[in-house]
């Protein structure tokens, strides 16, 4: 009784577990984290995001290739004619569903690390070595620094609000979400993008109004392949399935 009295206290035989660091027996138990272990959550995370951000940054490129590619309307009124619509303007909104479907799937998270991811492609494409898009592609826009900037900084800025809409009305009517996301994304990019890129230079209060209303509605009508793309994204984290 006396040996083990002593083996008790602050003087004990010492083991084979004291060599070990981090102890095998902690106040939180558990072996101690393998590489692997430590590093599988940002590999997920990476991997998930791999064909969003890519996606996203085609469609960006898309919407930069086409600035100067104008939409030929003479019958149309002259207010609309007078905005100078552009083949980009149509895959704006492509753009922002991607990130609706993103957020459906993964949620807000996973939506604005495919946002900042994409636009940061797209500045370091841009900062890089311009001269080298003129090489691969023969006839690229010419645009000032300004609207680029513009450009980027009203893209992101209309798709954090239009995340945080998404995510706030998300619920049991699958098209609440989207078309409220998209609602705040058109209107936060066209208050935002027409004045910081054009004003003291041109008229942009209509061009404004008129992009705004072209976003939306073409944002309603890609409710439908929302709809459709639902079942292959249905979301990963319960948000009770919405």
């Amino acid at each position: 009784m006396a040996a083990l009295e002593a083996d008790e206290g602050p003087y004990r035989l010492r083991h084979g577990d004291d060599a070990v660091w981090p102890p095998r027996e902690r106040a939180y138990g558990g072996e101690p984290e393998s590489p692997l272990q430590r590093y599988a959550r940002p590999i997920r995370i990476a991997t998930r995001l791999i064909l969003p951000v890519t996606l996203l940054s085609v469609l960006l490129g898309a919407a930069y290739f086409y600035t100067d590619a104008f939409l030929l309307l003479p019958s149309a009124p002259r207010l609309v004619q007078n905005a100078m619509l552009a083949m980009s303007d149509l895959v704006l909104p492509v753009a922002w569903t991607a990130i609706h479907l993103t957020n459906r799937r993964y949620g807000a998270p996973y939506a604005f690390g495919q946002l900042l991811g994409a636009l940061l492609v797209f500045i370091l494409v841009a900062l890089i070595n311009p001269g080298d898009i003129d090489n691969w592609i023969n006839n690229t826009p010419a645009l000032t620094w300004r609207a680029m900037l513009a450009f980027g900084a009203s893209f992101l800025f209309a798709n954090f609000i239009a995340i945080v809409f998404f995510d706030a009305t998300r619920g049991p009517r699958w098209w609440m979400a989207p078309l409220a996301a998209s609602f705040a994304a058109s209107l936060v990019f066209s208050a935002v993008y027409y004045p910081a890129a054009y004003a003291g230079e041109i008229a942009w209060t209509d061009m404004a109004l008129v992009h705004f209303v072209l976003f939306f509605g073409e944002s309603i009508l890609l409710l439908l392949p929302y709809g459709l793309l639902r079942p292959a994204m249905r979301p990963l984290y319960g948000m009770n399935g919405y």
